[in-house]
């Protein structure tokens, strides 16, 4: 399993979204890393993954893009469905809503970030997020899973676009970039 599947998986303990899709703290626990896992092999097969490690060395920070014009499919289908179990067509119909938010115009997808909980505030996502936007050479667009994280995203620049409700689970946040 990806290791950054593990750094993925705390961060996202307890995530609005991910607590939709498995609402027991230990089923969700159980589904996280092989869910990270497949999202991460999906990435490194037709996307960019970007890490960034502590100051001893440990990797404590992931990236997930999709680059204009890329779609990345499931890499590992039955490690997803595993993970998902009986959550898979809630999930599923969400990322259907997530994925018709965004942008028609070519753009960079920030399909997730997450730092393990020890490492936050340290500015190991903020050096990855300036890293990649600085590269860009189109807009940018991620969905923001909670109102807590929209004013660190607004921070680089994106803009909040709306609510987006998913199912009868959280609100969630599409956000764009403009180069």
């Amino acid at each position: 399993m990806e290791p950054g599947a593990f750094v993925l998986a705390a961060a996202f303990a307890d995530d609005p979204l991910m607590t939709y899709f498995w609402p027991g703290a230990s089923r969700r626990r159980k589904a996280l890393p092989p869910f990270w896992d497949s999202r991460i092999a999906s990435r490194r097969e037709n996307g960019l993954v970007d890490l960034a490690h502590d100051a001893e060395g440990n990797l404590a920070c992931v990236a997930l893009w999709e680059p204009a014009h890329v779609v990345s499919p499931t890499a590992k289908p039955l490690t997803l469905l595993r993970a998902l179990g009986s959550s898979a067509a809630r999930a599923l119909a969400a990322g259907r809503h997530m994925e018709h938010a965004r942008p028609a115009a070519p753009h960079l997808y920030l399909a997730a970030i997450g730092t393990l909980p020890r490492a936050q505030g340290r500015g190991l996502a903020s050096a990855l997020l300036e890293r990649r936007l600085a590269a860009a050479e189109e807009d940018c667009f991620l969905i923001s899973n909670t109102s807590g994280t929209v004013p660190f995203y607004e921070r680089f620049g994106f803009v909040r676009q709306g609510e987006l409700p998913i199912g009868r689970g959280p609100i969630v946040y599409p956000m764009v970039w403009s180069k």
